[in-house]
């Protein structure tokens, strides 16, 4: 199946656009122009009848009253004038052209004794088949004024029927004219309306040209630079000057693309981090296996080498651990994290109750409150937990843990502070990134897995140094 391109879509779309276009507009020029044309056609003819009548009573038309456009049009009026309505007269002259039988019709001649003329005009041999029904109409009429189109040979007569009283004899004036004028109008509309359709194909076809490459230049580049992005070449920044969707898509891609590098920054780090801390483990246990199997015992004895490689063993344990949990907060962090109502204060009294027994000279001091949220239990109590190793590792004396309701901004704050040694405030930051060790520490992961955890509830963390302690700030939506 053909792929069509961007490009294509454009071209298919303003063709298709075009054409309806077109469509619509030469079905409404026809159904307009013969409207407005039909009626200008009666309105030609009832003009010719004015001037008609005007000469009939021996007068003429004031300059200032002649309407020029509608007087050159008069000569394609023609004109048939009954006297006192002797129809019956238009029955010899159809007789004279042969057009009716004698035995069908009474054809009486005219009579010389009438008063002057009971007929007159001009009946051309092209409306003799539809003079009957002229007549007819002409018989039957009782308004001053009526208009009629009748159909011959594919070609439409326009004629108006007007009854007058002239010098005291009743007049009737059936005035006639063509199509002729109509359709040589429709004509030159028609012709002059295609050179504009065709000057507005040439202009839209400039102008989808340029739109089309303005549109597929930035998009193609785009794809050049997903495309480097897909060969992990996320080194050149993507940079579009505009301020529309396809901006707006640029500054995605390229907030992708930072964000990309930076988990790629983090797994070189990871991986270094990972084989610094399992090769020094491994060095040393292998070192000791050897030392057994040679009948040394570099700790002493065989039980003192054997707790030495143990511990190396849990820490190894430690780190393999760390490091599935991160990859567990990866998946996390795609999908919706399950929760549950929990009352806070009664698990960080749980918390801090076993936490507590590592080291007797601190004193805590609590001011919690009564408040239940919707949290990952386990997710949090983990989090609650580094934040606790740090707070013992590095407190002199004192341990502070505090909470308090922002009702207005919907948050919780649950602050946790020790009286240890202040931070550089250079080093606030960096304390969250992975494997950061600080002093003392062990893996360099507990922060940056707590931060992890905290913003997977929607949540921010933060550390920093106040008067004679230093603070660990969590928020958490409420």
């Amino acid at each position: 199946m053909r792929s069509w391109s961007l490009s294509d879509k454009l071209w298919l779309l303003f063709a298709a656009v075009l054409s309806i276009l077109f469509l619509l507009l030469g079905i409404v020029f026809r159904w307009s122009i013969r409207d407005f044309f039909t009626t200008e056609a009666y309105r030609t003819i009832e003009y010719a009848q004015e001037v008609r009548v005007i000469e009939l009573q021996g007068g003429f038309i004031p300059f200032e009253d002649i309407d020029l456009n509608s007087l050159r049009n008069v000569r394609d009026v023609g004109h048939i004038i009954v006297f006192d309505r002797e129809f019956d007269l238009i029955d010899y002259y159809l007789n004279r052209f042969g057009t009716q039988d004698s035995s069908d019709k009474i054809s009486p001649s005219p009579d010389s004794t009438s008063r002057d003329i009971l007929i007159s005009g001009t009946i051309i041999p092209e409306i003799l088949p539809a003079i009957q029904s002229i007549r007819e109409n002409a018989e039957k009429q009782t308004s001053s004024s009526e208009r009629y189109e009748t159909l011959l040979s594919g070609r439409s007569l326009f004629y108006v029927i007007r009854n007058e009283e002239i010098s005291g004899r009743d007049v009737t004036m059936i005035s006639y004219m063509w199509d002729t004028y109509m359709n040589t109008l429709s004509s030159t509309l028609f012709s002059r309306l295609l050179l504009v359709m065709a000057i507005m194909t040439v202009v839209s076809l400039v102008f989808i040209i340029v739109f089309s490459r303005y549109l597929t230049k930035p998009l193609k580049k785009l794809s050049e630079d997903v495309r480097m992005i897909s060969k992990r070449n996320w080194d050149r920044p993507i940079s579009l000057n505009r301020s529309d969707e396809i901006g707006e898509l640029a500054d995605s891609i390229e907030n992708m693309r930072k964000s990309l590098s930076e988990q790629d920054r983090e797994q070189q780090s990871m991986l270094q981090f990972i084989s610094h801390e399992l090769k020094t483990p491994v060095m040393v246990i292998r070192s000791y296996a050897q030392a057994i199997k040679d009948g040394i015992y570099p700790a002493g004895d065989l039980d003192s080498a054997i707790d030495v490689i143990d511990k190396e063993i849990q820490r190894m344990d430690l780190r393999v651990k760390d490091l599935l949990f991160i990859t567990r907060l990866e998946y996390l962090s795609r999908h919706d994290l399950e929760k549950e109502e929990v009352n806070l204060s009664e698990l960080l009294e749980d918390t801090v109750g076993r936490f507590s027994f590592q080291r007797d000279d601190i004193d805590w001091n609590l001011n919690l409150k009564d408040f239940k949220t919707e949290v990952n239990e386990e997710q949090l109590a983990i989090a609650i937990e580094n934040i606790l190793s740090n707070q013992i590792r590095y407190a002199k004396s004192r341990i502070e843990v505090t909470m308090a309701v922002n009702e207005r901004e919907e948050s919780l704050l649950i602050r946790f502070a020790n009286d240890g040694e202040k931070v550089a405030e250079t080093k606030l930051e960096e304390l969250f990134k992975p494997f950061n060790k600080g002093v003392g520490g062990e893996n360099g992961l507990g922060l940056s897995i707590t931060r992890r955890i905290i913003e997977l509830h929607g949540g921010a963390i933060s550390i920093v140094n106040e008067g004679e302690f230093v603070a660990t700030i969590v928020t958490l939506p409420i």
